[in-house]
């Protein structure tokens, strides 16, 4: 029992003290990496570190060739930051491993099947950790790799486009905002599922333009202590 009480004691700890943790998180000024602007709450981790002594817990960014990730590891990076609203507490950030895997990066001629190209096994939200959270804004994109190809007839009524990687490999976008689809709605008899948030409106997107709509990203909330702020 004393060892139990001890270990709460310390949880207890550690979540009374989060919010005077981020109070005291220094004020980084305000860096441009590419296009994007990095303010606090974010701050920039310098290569050669592990960690930054300005910017909020959890908000650490690395500026690799002038292209900005959120995220803490240097070989991992979890996702690239395509726009920041900093009045909103928001984020468009794309999940670009996702489109590595899947050829975008290294094909443009979609007639041509790259043997390097595969369906990625994870589903984005697999990334996301508090502060932040997906948007129900966003739409579902789910990625399809089968181990046989479904009838024309089926694969057209279930709204499927094949992607580039062939091989039984398809993909469609949900018709629900995010996060609100029924289980078992989008599930496919002898296929493995990924599913991966894309911000597109409802009806506009498109499963045809897979590629575009995963390079285009998707929309990240954050909250801090005692303030909830609204979504795009």
């Amino acid at each position: 029992m004393a060892s139990t009480s001890l270990v709460s004691s310390s949880v207890w700890t550690m979540v009374l003290s989060l919010p005077l943790m981020l109070a005291s998180a220094g004020h980084c000024p305000p860096v441009l990496c590419g296009d994007v602007t990095i303010s606090f709450p974010f701050g920039i981790v310098q290569e050669q570190a592990t960690s930054t002594n300005c910017g909020a817990i959890g908000f650490q960014v690395r500026c690799v060739n002038a292209t900005p990730f959120l995220g803490y590891s240097r070989y991992a990076h979890w996702f690239q930051i395509l726009t920041v609203f900093y009045d909103n507490a928001s984020l468009v950030v794309a999940d670009s491993h996702k489109l590595e895997k899947l050829g975008g990066a290294s094909n443009s001629n979609a007639s041509v099947v790259d043997e390097s190209c595969r369906i990625p096994k994870n589903n984005s939200s697999t990334k996301v950790a508090l502060p932040f959270s997906i948007s129900p804004v966003n739409q579902e994109m789910i990625l399809y790799d089968c181990t046989k190809t479904p009838a024309p007839a089926a694969a057209a009524g279930e709204g499927l486009v094949e992607t580039r990687c062939g091989n039984s490999t398809f993909a469609r976008v949900g018709g629900r905002r995010y996060g609100e689809s029924d289980d078992g709605r989008y599930f496919l008899d002898g296929c493995g599922a990924t599913v991966v948030p894309v911000l597109a409106k409802y009806g506009e997107a498109n499963a045809s333009n897979y590629e575009e709509l995963i390079s285009d990203g998707f929309l990240l909330t954050w909250k801090t202590p005692g303030e909830r702020k609204g979504i795009l």
